[in-house]
């Protein structure tokens, strides 16, 4: 079973499961693509209902600091792949 719930104006999902050893699961997921623009996240998850709308309202409330934090994660991803090593992928 999927639901949709919306909160602040963000749509999120309520889905139920069974994973791969066949225990009933249940969790929240967002993927919504105006609150996730200043982050390098395309979804994310949640165990109950008080802990999405915590993410959400820190997503929302504290949007300079997650801009600085893509800023500063994609500036040391390009410093990383910058210099040179021996790795040469799988």
């Amino acid at each position: 079973m999927t639901s949709t719930n919306n909160y602040r104006n963000v749509k999120f999902f309520y889905k139920e499961w069974k994973t791969y050893s066949g225990v009933n699961a249940t969790g929240y997921t967002c993927n919504d693509e105006s609150l996730l623009k200043h982050v390098n996240t395309i979804s994310f998850g949640a165990k109950t209902i008080q802990d999405m709308k915590g993410k959400i309202d820190d997503y929302l409330d504290n949007v300079e600091r997650h801009i600085e934090l893509k800023e500063l994660n994609d500036k040391a991803c390009a410093e990383f792949y910058a210099i040179p090593t021996l790795y040469r992928g799988d």
